[in-house]
């Protein structure tokens, strides 16, 4: 009777598909890479054939460059060369004309500074002259004795002092006196008034100053007045 019923329960269906049911290893799986083309590659290869057949068949239809063309575009390129130097020649002569104009503009702006003065300062030159003259010719036994000629002594030291001191404003704004006495002759900065033969004096040298001369920055302002000495000889 027991094994009756363990067979009809072994019969169930649970019981059933319990057996039916067991555990199975997952088989290995091995992927081997083959050096045969697949056929992807094997499309990939007629497409990149394509291309260079299609590659050659431009090529094929290109023109030809002839001889005379390369020539022609030599020719081209010389006269371009040439044109380049011309225009660079011509940049560079524009930049030193600039700079020309540059340093002449500075240069006249400076001298305008420095001469501005001039005509003014030349003006001024006429009372040095009148001053120097008033000095000149006042007699030294006069000034020897100070105490019978008080009012004179006082009146040339005044004017003497008046003169220096215009001489030294004069010198502030560039204006310098030269006095050409015992030196040769120069046209440039003396006017010669007379010429007259001097024993033992060098001819052609200065031997008598009527009135100075004066300079600025240089620049001969008013040229000094002089005497000359005459060569007897005539040379």
């Amino acid at each position: 009777m027991i094994r009756s019923v363990f067979a009809g329960v072994c019969r169930t269906p649970f019981v059933a598909a319990s057996r039916a049911t067991t555990y199975k290893a997952p088989a290995l799986v091995h992927r081997f890479y083959s050096e045969q083309a697949t056929p992807e590659t094997e499309s990939a290869q007629p497409a990149s054939s394509a291309n260079s057949a299609e590659a050659k068949q431009d090529a094929e239809a290109a023109p030809a460059i002839s001889a005379q063309d390369v020539e022609k575009l030599k020719q081209t390129i010389t006269e371009k060369d040439a044109k380049l130097r011309e225009l660079k020649d011509a940049y560079l002569r524009s930049l030193a004309d600039a700079e020309n104009i540059r340093t002449r503009a500075k240069t006249e702006v400076d001298n305008t500074k420095a001469f501005a003065i001039q005509k003014f300062a030349k003006d001024l030159l006429d009372t040095v002259d009148i001053l120097e003259l008033a000095i000149k010719h006042v007699p030294q036994e006069h000034l020897a004795d100070k105490v019978a000629n008080k009012s004179l002594v006082d009146l040339y030291e005044g004017v003497d002092m008046t003169k220096s001191n215009l001489l030294r404003t004069l010198e502030r704004h560039g204006v310098e006196s030269f006095d050409p006495m015992d030196q040769p002759y120069d046209p440039n900065t003396s006017h010669a008034l007379y010429q007259a033969p001097i024993p033992g004096k060098t001819p052609g040298h200065v031997f008598a100053v009527e009135k100075r001369g004066y300079s600025i920055k240089g620049r001969t302002l008013r040229p000094a007045q002089v005497g000359v000495v005459l060569d007897p000889s005539g040379n």
